[in-house]
């Protein structure tokens, strides 16, 4: 098993798109919360791509509703800058310690980064992955989902896949 870093796309028309310039990518997929670019994109550091992707992807989207596909990137051999852990604020304790930033210096290196980001490995996540990953999960008894099912502000979807158990 090798480490990856997965970067999830915010939007998968995006990187389905070959006529999207590198600048286009960037005001789609790499925005700071100012409105400016990124330079401190946000991925997960596992150990093993194809595996940990729907893990990975079902505890990033239990605050929202998953798409019916979502796009995996393995980043990886496109960092130019520093990979520093970023505790992320999640209920799971697998995604918080697996969340990365990736420190870019400036506009240039993070265009750099999505250029190299085109070419890499990919994995889409299904809506129906997601699903049966939590599933599982939940009739296994496993104590984040079910505190995060039973959580009065949990998503619709989180809340269906409990109650049918």
């Amino acid at each position: 098993m090798s480490r990856a870093l997965i970067r999830f796309a915010k939007r998968l028309a995006s990187w389905e798109d070959p006529s999207l310039s590198l600048d286009e990518l960037q005001r789609l997929e790499f925005k700071a919360r100012d409105g400016g670019p990124d330079l401190r994109p946000s991925v997960y550091e596992v150990d093993d791509f194809a595996v940990r992707a729907v893990q990975s992807y079902a505890e990033h989207a239990h605050a929202f509703d998953p798409p019916r596909t979502a796009l995996a990137l393995d980043v990886d051999d496109a960092v130019l800058g520093n990979c520093q852990p970023t505790p992320g604020d999640t209920p799971f304790a697998f995604t918080r310690e697996a969340h990365r930033e990736i420190v870019l210096h400036d506009d240039a290196d993070l265009l750099e980064f999505i250029g190299r980001v085109k070419s890499m490995a990919r994995r889409y996540v299904s809506k129906t992955d997601v699903q049966l990953y939590v599933r599982g999960r939940l009739d296994s008894g496993d104590r984040e989902w079910t505190t995060v099912a039973s959580n009065p502000d949990a998503k619709g979807w989180v809340r269906k896949l409990a109650a049918k158990r």
